[in-house]
């Protein structure tokens, strides 16, 4: 290897490192709220100093937002969003609150770059209080993303993503030739093209993520405010690498306008090489852990993307006329191996993303990320069959022969990328089913209030108020209690419970599996008197 190969290998490596070489985040791309303090449902004695909100992954807590409202639909002073013991966790401060229900409003925006939000109720106190569910109904404004927003954001991403590819996959393949593809008209106007989108896409992206995250509207996006607040998270600051990045890059264009070809050829493929990682760094992979790896496999399947799309553009543009001269054969030989090579790598890479963020293929077209991944799948299918038939048109007619197909492959290119810029934004995994318990059992004059939240596979919070028989407040005398799942033939597991006050008891209640779970409660309302207590847990 020559020594100016190796300056550029050590630049390349050293740029990526530089990006990359941040602390790992924890999760699979979304978040999602595991847990709160006061948890939903819940029924609590006094009213709680703060709200606390743990996910299932980093969240930007400066971006956070967290309403409180009252049974009356009042809003309540709620202190600033901070970061709680780590960054999954999210903190706001309460003012005193009084006996009543309560409901909770939130929004994040997780480390993957996406905006999730929700909301659940409590009650302080043990009086009569209302439905948690008509409250939040009454409190909500519409909730999620303005669709307008959303879409906006879904065109800037997929005008950023084609800009890339055209850029990089042409500007790669424009030093092939002699002479060079670079020196045609219509290549250069590809790429500056191709410069354009990349870098309106990604100017928009940048406001329009930003007025997302902050729960606005288009007119946001133009808000140096937001700009502020988003400038420091990492999807900020990726989309602002790759505004530098494009900047740079059209600098690079500019001198090949101007013939100089030297030294800026390593700063193009460097810059090339950076642009592709800040895409990584604002979707998914900047979820997965180890991050590092995720975001290595998913820059190697752009830059193979980027080599078998770019490459087909720029045959195309390059006219028939070019492809029927002697020159062409090497850089279409050149062109034909390298998909042979990026094909496989494309589908690889695909394969090992989409099971980690799916967690398996069994419910992958239960969401829309799923759906979307099959049509993108199937459409590269039909550009892998037009590419085998471009190959045996290449070997057979010679290379003025593959003009036609080598353009519907781009059309489907094209729609490809679309799909791509729009999984982006959707969920890999289906929204966990919940369905809190909320209910009165009564058995021998013996009234328990019970509330297990959020009522789901895993670990859930279990709330229990006894009122012994004539609504006596005496204490009862001891509160067991335990689940089974007959269906299944899970026998009685006990629930770990603790005192709370007088009649309050509190723990933590496990479901591994789903079905209908029969919770038994025994309570011993003196030494000598004991009451049981049966109801079905429906666990979705």
């Amino acid at each position: 290897m020559s020594r100016v190969a190796v300056r550029r290998l050590a630049t390349f490596v050293i740029a990526v490192a530089a990006l990359l070489a941040l602390p790992a985040a924890t999760a699979s791309a979304h978040a999602a709220l595991e847990s709160s303090t006061p948890s939903a449902n819940s029924v609590i004695e006094s009213g709680p100093p703060q709200i606390v909100l743990n996910y299932d992954e980093d969240v930007e807590a400066t971006l956070a937002s967290i309403q409180v409202f009252d049974a009356d639909r009042q809003s309540i002073a709620v202190g600033a969003p901070g970061v709680g013991e780590d960054a999954t966790v999210v903190v706001a401060s309460l003012p005193t609150l009084g006996d009543g229900l309560y409901a909770v409003i939130w929004r994040v925006t997780s480390a993957d770059g996406h905006v999730v939000d929700g909301a659940f109720s409590f009650q302080v106190g043990t009086g009569t209080a209302g439905s948690g569910t008509d409250l939040i109904a009454g409190v909500s404004q519409g909730g999620g993303v303005d669709a307008a927003l959303k879409w906006t954001y879904g065109i800037a991403r997929f005008l950023a993503l084609a800009g890339a590819i055209v850029l990089l996959g042409v500007g790669l393949w424009s030093v092939q030739g002699r002479p060079v593809l670079g020196s045609m008209r219509r290549i250069r106007g590809a790429m500056w093209v191709g410069a354009a989108a990349l870098l309106v896409g990604s100017l928009a992206a940048f406001g329009l993520f930003g007025a997302q995250a902050k729960g606005g509207t288009i007119a946001d996006a133009f808000s140096p405010s937001v700009w502020s607040d988003i400038a420091g998270t990492d999807t900020g600051r990726a989309l602002l690498a790759r505004i530098v990045l494009t900047v740079v890059l059209v600098a690079v264009l500019a001198k090949w306008a101007s013939h100089e070809r030297t030294w800026w050829q390593g700063v193009a493929a460097s810059a090339a090489l950076l642009t592709l990682v800040t895409f990584s760094k604002s979707g998914h992979p900047n979820s997965l852990s180890p991050r590092l790896l995720w975001i290595s496999i998913d820059v190697l399947h752009l830059a193979a993307v980027t080599a078998w799309l770019g490459g087909l553009v720029a045959l195309f543009l390059a006219g028939k006329a070019w492809l029927a001269e002697p020159e062409a054969v090497r850089p279409v030989e050149r062109y034909s191996m390298t998909a042979l090579v990026a094909v496989p790598v494309i589908v690889v890479t695909g394969v090992a993303q989409t099971l980690k963020l799916a967690g398996g293929l069994d419910d992958v077209t239960a969401t829309t990320w799923g759906r979307l991944l099959l049509a993108k799948v199937m459409l590269v299918i039909v550009m892998v069959a037009i590419g085998g038939v471009s190959r045996w048109l290449l070997q057979h007619d010679g290379v003025g022969s593959i003009r036609r197909t080598v353009l519907v492959e781009a059309v489907i290119g094209l729609l490809v990328v679309g799909l791509a810029a729009g999984i982006v934004a959707q969920p890999p995994r289906p929204l966990v089913a919940a369905l809190p318990f909320n209910e009165q059992i009564t058995a021998s004059g013996v009234i328990a209030a019970v509330t297990i939240s959020p009522g789901s596979v895993g670990a859930n919070e279990i709330h229990i108020l006894i009122t012994p028989p004539g609504g006596s407040i005496r204490p009862v005398a001891n509160l067991t209690a335990r689940v089974s799942l007959p269906a299944a033939g899970v026998p009685n597991s006990p629930v770990t419970l603790q005192s709370e006050g007088a009649n309050h008891y509190s723990g933590t209640i496990t479901f591994p599996e789903s079905g209908d779970w029969t919770l038994e409660l025994i309570v011993n309302v003196t030494d000598t008197d004991t009451a049981l207590l049966k109801a079905t847990v429906t666990i979705p």
